[in-house]
């Protein structure tokens, strides 16, 4: 049987990368469909496949694609998850049975591109071996199953580093409008404002004369997050109920010292495993963020990255309530490809792989039998 013309094309170290996320993806998928089996009993396994990654927000996401933003009852607190992820599920959906099966495609497919686009952008400055081990350290991060969830987590990271990247090699307009789209899938969208900004001037050498028009291609990110606020106003009368409904019922108000002090909490008095994940791995991810983000300075970073990596860490511990921290610390994509920098010797390569396999494995565990795991 010969092999189809479009794999021959595709080059060797990018087929490399797509090998370590399906790999990857398989074991996930392999681990939560066991736990799945064993904690709810035997079932067609299209149906635990569809529904072993379909816990905490899921449903709401589900709920969002069947019904769009609906202001009454229950269903009134679901204007806080941005519009694009669900737009996108019920685009794919020819039967509400198997709808849970389109959103996986989505956040499977997207994941994937997301991964070949860290690839990309690494092998620009570093070379295949450090953009290798960042898609690596990307697919196996103790978080990495909301990459095959039904969460927003695929699509952002495909439209944040497919962006990121356009920007790289200066295709502003198309960097423009995935920024867009980004703002559309997540909040954190918008943090692609400042960053888009900081890769031009860098580009620029930070001469005022060379700045052209096109450096306004970034304030597509606004436009996308101002969209999310019309959707506000048509479905509730106000263009920041969001806000409201995030301090109100999901109890999330701007305050880092209460959310550690909650964290601190949470590690000292509570029963495994809520001590641990909404105590001690938050307190962890915390820490190692910021490490990670006082590492990029120390090496000297690309500009554009350290803001990124800044902004995103900076807005993961804002909260009064700790609860995402290790999935948020996953948005600092750039971190994966400064960790491959930095695993230059196989000791720190191979204990970066175990620790982050191992902790994902855990949580993986975790996240199937429907327990908290960020």
């Amino acid at each position: 049987m010969k092999t189809p013309a479009i794999f021959k094309k595709i080059p060797y170290s990018l087929k490399i990368v797509l090998l370590i996320t399906l790999i990857v993806k398989v074991f996930i998928f392999s681990l939560g469909f066991a736990v799945s089996y064993m904690n709810e009993g035997a079932a067609p396994p299209l149906s635990i496949i569809m529904r072993q990654f379909s816990h905490w927000d899921s449903p709401h996401y589900i709920d969002i694609a069947k019904n769009g933003y609906v202001n009454e009852g229950d269903q009134v607190f679901f204007i806080v998850f941005f519009p694009l992820y669900p737009v996108l599920i019920r685009l794919i959906t020819f039967n509400f049975e198997y709808i849970n099966l389109s959103a996986l495609i989505v956040s499977n497919v997207s994941s994937i591109f997301a991964a070949v686009y860290l690839f990309k952008l690494a092998q620009l400055e570093f070379g295949d071996d450090v953009a290798k081990k960042a898609v690596l350290y990307l697919s196996i991060f103790p978080t990495a199953y909301f990459l095959s969830a039904i969460y927003t987590e695929g699509l952002f990271f495909a439209l944040v580093i497919a962006s990121v990247y356009y920007a790289r090699v200066g295709k502003w307009a198309l960097a423009g409008f995935l920024s867009l789209f980004a703002a559309l899938t997540r909040i954190a969208g918008l943090l692609l404002l400042p960053t888009l900004i900081i890769e031009y001037l860098h580009q620029k050498k930070w001469k005022l004369k060379d700045i052209r028009i096109n450096i306004f291609w970034p304030l597509l990110a606004l436009a996308g997050f101002l969209i999310y606020l019309s959707i506000n106003n048509q479905v509730t009368g106000s263009y920041f109920t969001f806000m409201e409904i995030e301090r109100t019922h999901w109890y999330q108000s701007i305050d880092p010292a209460q959310g550690f002090i909650n964290a601190c909490n949470w590690a000292i008095g509570a029963s495994f495993p809520e001590s641990i994940t909404l105590g001690g791995a938050q307190l962890i991810f915390a820490v190692f963020g910021l490490l990670i983000v006082a590492a990029g300075l120390l090496r000297r970073f690309r500009p554009s990255y350290n803001v990124y990596m800044l902004l995103t860490w900076m807005l993961s511990v804002s909260t009064g309530w700790w609860i995402s921290i290790p999935r948020y610390m996953m948005a600092m994509f750039p971190m994966f490809i400064l960790l491959g920098l930095l695993a230059h010797k196989r000791i720190i390569h191979y204990t970066i792989v175990a620790i982050f396999t191992a902790a994902l494995c855990f949580f993986t565990v975790l996240f199937a039998m429907g327990l908290w795991a960020f």
